[in-house]
């Protein structure tokens, strides 16, 4: 199977917008995802000084919902207060760049708009850099990865919940899976779900 590392995508589902996170991993497979509010942080639950295996992965907005594999989400969650989130994308990806640890693993990250079927994935690597507008289509999720994708796949997905999305997408066939999130719009806001 592929090993894809963390992975991101965003869809939609019965007209409404949903994003998903899900965490692969070799070398930090003992981490769990924490529910606060209107965040969710990745807790790494082993002994390490490496600075990036804990972090926040979802901020909920009114009107957005930003899910990345690191340090960015809040940074873009900020700039979503004055900037749009092509530009919010733009600037934080840039000034942040990729991870200096030793895989020089990229940043992703996905914003999805309540109530609208369109959302932006973007991606800062060693050697590249991209922020994408995507116009969501029934049923389709298009996603990008730390390994192993090139710029953006498509699947398909449908489901019920955001508990189910969150199932569907651990069960996605790829190596070392440890955890997934969900995030799908609802009446009045966002529902997220983790699993397991």
């Amino acid at each position: 199977m592929r090993y894809v590392g963390r992975m991101l995508g965003v869809g939609l589902n019965n007209g409404r917008p949903f994003a998903f996170y899900r965490l692969n991993s070799r070398s930090f497979p003992n981490r769990r995802a924490v529910i606060r509010g209107n965040e969710i942080y990745i807790a790494n639950q082993t002994e390490t000084d490496n600075p990036y295996v804990s972090y926040p992965v979802v901020k909920l907005l009114e009107n957005y919902a930003v899910v990345s594999n690191g340090l960015q989400t809040v940074f873009m969650a900020q700039a979503l207060e004055e900037e749009s989130p092509r530009k919010a994308l733009i600037h934080v990806l840039d000034a942040l760049d990729y991870e200096r640890d030793d895989y020089s693993t990229p940043r992703i990250a996905v914003i999805v708009e309540c109530g609208k079927a369109r959302g932006w994935l973007g991606f800062v690597g060693r050697e590249e850099l991209w922020v994408k507008a995507i116009k969501l289509e029934e049923g389709k999720a298009l996603f990008t990865a730390t390994y192993n994708v090139d710029g953006i796949e498509e699947l398909e997905l449908s489901f019920s919940n955001a508990e189910e999305l969150a199932e569907k997408v651990l069960r996605l066939e790829f190596s070392h899976p440890v955890l997934a999130i969900a995030v799908v719009e609802k009446e009045g806001g966002w529902k997220a779900a983790v699993k397991p």
